[in-house]
């Protein structure tokens, strides 16, 4: 890491908790740094994921130690956890939103929680929100009722209604056709400024990380390989590395 750069993650020795994983899991050290892009790549979805939310302190790591905002994550107690979770936004691909709730409640509902504000001030809020990414449903709309890019315009407002300083991406492209995988970029480049991001699933759409990656980590069950750029991802000499490249067009 650059001297000067500051820090926002960092792992030592860490190891995702296998739970019925059959897969080995390889320690992972990074400092992840103030306003950049993160993605880790590699053969296993369910690994990275692991990798991903051991990161962001939703899991604590079996072996090794996290630290987020230079707290240690075994060390949170549910006060300071929920002072951190105000800070991070955790966007996924795969995870529904609430059903039983409208799209802008579903919005609401993070603010609501963690800031001590009158409905309608979040409300005013959420609809502008919703607005400013390009929503063209009613915000009353119910999520089985919307695109899939709808639903993810949804997610992704509900992770940024906290302005986190930290966001996750579990599979942003997930369930997206072509055009709207390259709305959805756009979306993500604009909103990545100001923050740090880290994320699984970017080689569902390699030009958003071709645009907007600061650094690949490659993970696979024996191996991990920090690249600094996309570029030097691309032209790495690792024969596996190169086995994924060589698939990129078919997805992750």
């Amino acid at each position: 890491m650059n001297s000067g750069t500051t820090s926002i993650i960092a792992a030592y020795a860490a190891i995702p908790d296998r739970e019925l994983s059959d897969l080995d899991f390889p320690p992972l050290d990074c400092q992840i740094e103030t306003y950049s892009l993160t993605c880790l790549v590699g053969p296993h979805r369910s690994q990275r994921r692991s990798y991903l939310q051991m990161l962001a302190g939703i899991t604590l790591p079996s072996h090794g130690k996290i630290e987020v905002f230079q707290q240690v994550t075994s060390t949170f107690d549910r006060t300071l956890w929920r002072q951190l979770r105000s800070k991070i936004g955790y966007v996924s691909g795969i995870a529904p939103l609430l059903s039983v709730q409208h799209g802008l409640m579903n919005v609401m509902i993070p603010a609501l929680y963690h800031h001590n504000r009158s409905f309608r001030e979040v409300a005013d809020q959420a609809r502008a929100l919703l607005k400013e990414l390009g929503c063209d449903f009613e915000p009353t709309t119910f999520p089985a009722q919307l695109s899939s890019l709808q639903r993810s315009q949804l997610a992704l407002a509900r992770a940024l209604i906290l302005a986190p300083e930290l966001l996750f991406l579990d599979l942003p492209f997930h369930d997206l056709g072509a055009n709207e995988r390259e709305m959805m970029g756009e979306l993500l480049g604009r909103y990545k400024q100001h923050r740090t991001v880290c994320m699984i699933g970017g080689l569902q759409y390699p030009q958003f990380l071709q645009r907007h990656a600061d650094r690949i980590i490659y993970i696979s069950e024996h191996k991990i390989i920090d690249f600094d750029s996309w570029v030097s991802f691309i032209h790495a000499e690792d024969r596996d590395v190169k086995g994924l490249l060589s698939i990129l067009k078919s997805g992750e």
